[in-house]
């Protein structure tokens, strides 16, 4: 809980007229706020917030005066909205006088998503064993898709990381700013420590750019998800897959895409406004996958640009700035809060780490839980 006096000095018959500036205080998400003031003498009291007055409601409490001298303020569970200057303004007949805080709201007392690394082994065996509910499809197919050097190659990497117990470069990541590295339509098999292919597997496309004739299009995405683009298909950024040799024209339920996957950094996404080009190219293909009825997951990568998960991982769901990006993600791309998933991806570790190896699985889980319910609604 944050607790700061507030001590303008009043003085008994004098005059006076006196602005006091109090050191600010900082509380976590959650907690309570709370200034207190004691007067010297009877005097009225008003309590305002970026010079507005605050009332009595469910979370604010201002506590009402013993005699006119004690002049209390709490904020119940502290929200970013409660950020700013709080000022207690005493008047008396003959002047007044203020104190002021600033407030500022850090990262969350608790937890608001759970996740547990204790559990690493127990889904990583779950999904070893897993097998697709619907007999036409061999093995599940997740899409990934995302502006160039967002990790989506850098994340099929991770995932054949964490079942092999070794780091492994299968495909080849971007840098985070320039030309895209994935060039063609790739497919990733998943396999094991021992080399047994795991039920489901990455395909990965060509990096999306803002402009309109950089970067993979919309149209050969959108032929992807419906299973038409073969493997080994070289992207043509000026014109779209519509036939030949790599253009499947009747692909069955095991060669249709089974989860839309969208990568996006945390750091690229506040940046971005919903009338940006790629934003606009997301939302399209968000748009067709949900009326096909494709499930669409969004992959939170660079995690480790907030301080707080870069010193610790664990604290990925304690931090401010990570919730706060997944809530732009939410409204810019129209994903729900439960469908992102903040990841970090093995980029600079040479070892295997449980606590990336968790938020990794944690994602995974549910990206396999969210297709095989879409191949069971295909049963006829």
């Amino acid at each position: 809980m944050g607790t700061a006096p507030l001590a303008p000095q009043l003085k008994g018959n004098s005059t006076f007229n006196q602005n006091t500036d109090i050191t600010g205080i900082s509380v976590k998400r959650g907690q309570d706020i709370t200034f207190r003031c004691d007067a010297n003498c009877e005097v009225y009291g008003t309590w305002k917030k970026d010079g507005l007055t605050l009332h009595n409601d469910g979370r604010i409490i201002i506590t009402e005066p013993t005699q006119y001298r004690c002049f209390n303020l709490t904020i119940r569970d502290a929200t970013d909205e409660d950020e700013g200057e709080y000022t207690l303004k005493l008047s008396k007949w003959r002047g007044d006088a203020s104190g002021s805080a600033k407030v500022k709201v850090l990262d969350y007392a608790v937890a608001w998503r759970k996740i547990d690394h204790q559990r690493n082994d127990t889904v990583k065996t779950a999904l070893r064993e897993f097998t697709p509910s619907n007999p036409e499809a061999q093995r599940l197919r997740f899409l990934l898709h995302g502006p160039v050097g967002a990790g989506k190659s850098s994340m099929a990497n991770s995932v054949n990381t964490v079942f092999q117990g070794r780091t492994t470069v299968n495909a080849h990541a971007a840098p985070s700013t320039g030309k895209s590295e994935t060039t063609t339509y790739n497919m990733y098999e998943i396999k094991d420590q021992h080399g047994r292919k795991l039920s489901f597997v990455f395909n990965d496309i060509m990096g999306l750019e803002g402009t309109e004739t950089g970067g993979v299009l919309t149209a050969d995405i959108i032929s992807a998800l419906k299973g038409h683009v073969k493997d080994g298909y070289k992207f043509n950024p000026s014109s779209p897959l519509s036939g030949g040799l790599y253009y499947n024209n009747n692909p069955t339920l095991d060669e249709k895409v089974h989860c839309l996957v969208s990568v996006m950094p945390a750091h690229k996404i506040l940046l971005l406004e919903e009338t940006h080009g790629l934003i606009m190219k997301m939302r399209e293909v968000r748009d067709v996958a949900k009326n096909l009825e494709i499930p669409h997951v969004l992959l939170m990568t660079h995690v480790d640009s907030c301080p707080l998960v870069k010193e610790d991982l664990d604290k990925i769901y304690f931090s401010k700035k990570i919730k706060i990006a997944m809530e732009n993600c939410s409204v810019k791309l129209g994903v729900p809060m439960n469908r992102i998933f903040p990841v970090k991806n093995y980029h600079e570790e040479n070892c295997v780490d449980e606590k990336v190896d968790c938020v990794i699985l944690d994602a995974l889980d549910n990206i396999v839980n969210f297709a095989n319910d879409y191949v069971i609604r295909q049963i006829e």
